[in-house]
């Protein structure tokens, strides 16, 4: 009888691929189980990026440690940015975990399978070079939207963050064996294709030739079959007029730039060690806007970093008044071991930080319910992802949404539609969230 494993992935999309690519080397020998409890191995691929990520890495784990203890679960791998990271202290405060694979061990997932199948356990943490040869993935994200990483590390060493010391130093994949995962993905009924990285403006940096991720979305934008061509997780200042003129060259090439300034103030800026100040984003938001006005801008800020004041935080969201950007992720300043921020004096309380978050997120409601409320009667293609079970009406994006941290477009319809399918709507009625449509006939 083949045995079940039931995986649960933690964390960013970028994790999301490291699991696919583990159940890549997985799928021929055994057989994958939704309920955890049914399994025999629990595989939980984790994140530490925040204290918040760390807890429900390590809650996840618990659980699988009670499903092992009192249910059928026989062993347990835990792979990622936890053991990574806290490689000494895990094996002695989850006793009950079977193997522990590092971020760059997925190469290495049937070997701890089989070994934890068989009673045995298992640890490897491998070096964190990228290794192209492990393209082979299982796609969990619902066809027509898959990601492709085209690379691995970052090399920017905010003072406030672990990935370098999780990830490595910035890592680009060939751009053959890029393009050759996009047509492979194409083939297989995917014609959303998003660009991630820890940074995808830095894309060929490391790498010879004159080799950008302009050059990149260039040559991937040619690919039969790629209806929306879209890019994630760009630092502010490596949005190039050569970038910007790349997007505009091609139709599907969605004009969507997500760029994560962290804050708007400089005082804040310097000591959290990022390369773009105030003046260099107000700078690049103006290119972006003069270069298009169907131009969406996503961005994240951090608040509560030590030694921010409030007065740095009104300047952080009159400045957000200036820019306009349409789309704001905000989180609050996580004091993470071993990085150079969580030396730093003047750290700030988590309820002083609450509300400087919901300061933050009440002006950007604002700004977003604005732009939502401009975009009634314009007409969308729209991307139906599925249908809201209480209201009966279907939900999807438009290029100016990007799964999972942007809002929806719900369509008032009596007519049957097909997810995975694309639809012209109308907007109708827009919120600082969601906007509301009807088919346009």
């Amino acid at each position: 009888m083949a045995v079940k494993i039931g995986v649960i992935s933690l964390g960013c999309a970028k994790n999301r691929m490291d699991t696919e690519l583990m159940l890549a080397q997985l799928k021929k020998d055994y057989v994958f189980v939704q309920d955890i409890a049914e399994a025999d191995i629990v595989l939980i691929n984790t994140c530490a990026f925040t204290d918040e990520a760390k807890e429900e890495s390590i809650n996840t784990i618990l659980e699988a440690e009670q499903q092992k203890k009192f249910g059928n679960v026989k062993g347990i791998v835990v792979t990622g940015c936890l053991p990574q990271r806290f490689r000494e202290e895990l094996s002695e405060t989850l006793p009950r975990v079977d193997a522990f694979l590092g971020t760059a061990a997925y190469k290495d997932i049937a070997a701890a399978v089989e070994e934890v199948a068989n009673g045995g356990h298992f640890t490897k943490y491998a070096d964190v070079t990228f290794d192209e040869t492990y393209h082979e993935r299982v796609v969990t994200t619902v066809a027509p939207t898959a990601y492709v990483r085209i690379a691995e590390g970052c090399d920017n060493c905010c003072s406030y963050c672990v990935i370098p010391s999780i990830r490595g130093s910035y890592q680009s994949r060939s751009p053959q064996s890029i393009l050759e995962e996009i047509r492979m993905l194409v083939k297989e009924g995917f014609s959303e294709i998003i660009l991630i990285a820890q940074d995808t403006t830095n894309y060929g940096s490391d790498l010879q030739g004159n080799i950008n991720l302009a050059k990149l979305m260039d040559e991937a934008a040619q690919i039969e079959g790629v209806k929306w061509l879209r890019v994630l997780y760009s630092y502010p200042n490596g949005v190039t007029d050569e970038l910007l003129d790349v997007m505009m060259k091609h139709d599907n090439i969605v004009k969507y730039i997500d760029i994560p300034v962290q804050h708007l103030d400089n005082e804040v800026l310097e000591p959290m060690n990022r390369r773009n100040t105030r003046e260099s984003t107000c700078e690049v938001v103006r290119k972006i806007r003069e270069t298009s006005p169907d131009f969406v801008i996503r961005s994240t800020v951090i608040v509560g970093f030590p030694g921010e004041t409030r007065d740095n935080v009104v300047h952080l969201y009159s400045t957000m008044k200036k820019l306009q950007f349409d789309r704001l992720g905000v989180f609050t300043y996580s004091q993470e071991e071993n990085t150079p921020a969580g030396e730093m004096a003047g750290q700030i309380d988590e309820e002083e930080k609450e509300f400087r978050k919901d300061a933050v997120l009440n002006v950007q409601s604002s700004i977003s319910l604005d732009l939502n409320q401009k975009r009634i009667g314009r007409v969308y293609e729209v991307l139906v992802e599925g249908k809201d079970t209480q209201t009966g009406a279907y939900y999807g994006r438009s290029y100016a949404e990007a799964p999972d941290v942007d809002g929806k477009i719900f369509i008032e319809t009596q007519q049957e539609l097909e997810e995975g399918k694309y639809y012209n709507v109308r907007i109708t009625r827009a919120y600082s969230y969601d906007c509301v449509g009807e088919l346009e006939r």
